[in-house]
């Protein structure tokens, strides 16, 4: 009994033992860390880490300060601001950096420097500079976006930035959209297609929904000929390419009666 006493006082003893050097080592942050006290290198790396932090938060926003100072301000001051951008752009080393610096240059829309940028910016290799580009092109608004948006439909590897230049161009009403946008009406891919049908949609206001035929139809046979109507209004020329609608003598009596504004091309 005395002996079986003595195992159970060990045993304890051994337990508390255990416990006591669990808490007080072995432990990155301190021994006392769940009490909140920290070692003091721990400490020292969270305020470096701090102040990397409020480095770039900084940053940041004194990037968006100069540009919207730039954007009511003459265009030399905006070509100074698209410089600096492009600074950024090409030469920072933090990716998050290069990539806001992207996204800002859409809002210097009287600048050269920052439409120049985003031609590079939309080539580069990291697949998110292309993505933070194409956004950019969007907000800039500007006819320069058309072509290079479809270049990056056509040559691009990536599906992720070719869906998002094909959704860019439902942002750009005219021919030049429709004619880059047959890019992916007439891919292989069919989430390129759909895309694609989607801006059509946008850019022609034409109520041919997702029907992939239909819209090369209308692409093949009206867009290279005539204005795109620039109202949502049902034209007689999607009504010729609708399914039950197959010939093209239909088609080419409707473009004379479709609504069309030519000066949608200029």
């Amino acid at each position: 009994m005395f002996f079986r006493r003595l195992n159970i006082i060990q045993i304890l003893l051994l337990l508390v033992a255990i416990g006591t050097v669990h808490q007080f080592s072995g432990c990155s942050e301190g021994p006392l860390w769940r009490s909140g006290k920290y070692s003091p290198w721990v400490r020292d790396k969270w305020a470096e880490e701090e102040k990397i932090a409020d480095t770039l938060f900084s940053r940041k926003n004194r990037m968006e300060t100069v540009v919207q100072n730039a954007v009511a301000g003459p265009l030399n001051v905006q070509e100074d601001a698209a410089q600096a951008l492009s600074d950024i752009v090409f030469r920072d080393k933090v990716l998050l950096m290069r990539l806001h610096a992207v996204r800002l240059l859409g809002q210097l829309k009287s600048s050269p420097t920052a439409v120049e940028t985003l031609i590079k910016a939309s080539k580069d290799n990291d697949r998110d500079m292309r993505l933070a580009a194409i956004e950019s092109w969007k907000t800039l608004g500007t006819d320069a976006a058309v072509p290079q948006l479809q270049e990056i439909i056509g040559s691009d590897t990536d599906i992720d930035v070719r869906l998002a230049a094909t959704e860019a161009l439902g942002h750009f009403p005219g021919r030049a959209s429709v004619s880059a946008l047959s890019l992916s009406l007439n891919d292989r891919n069919p989430a390129l297609q759909v895309r694609a049908t989607e801006s059509l949609r946008k850019v022609t206001g034409e109520p041919l929904g997702r029907n992939v035929v239909a819209w090369q139809q209308y692409v093949k046979n009206v867009a290279p000929a005539n204005a795109i109507p620039t109202t949502s209004t049902p034209s007689a020329v999607a009504k010729a390419v609708a399914p039950k609608e197959s010939t093209l003598d239909r088609v080419g009596a409707a473009k004379s009666k479709s609504d069309f504004d030519p000066s949608s091309f200029r």
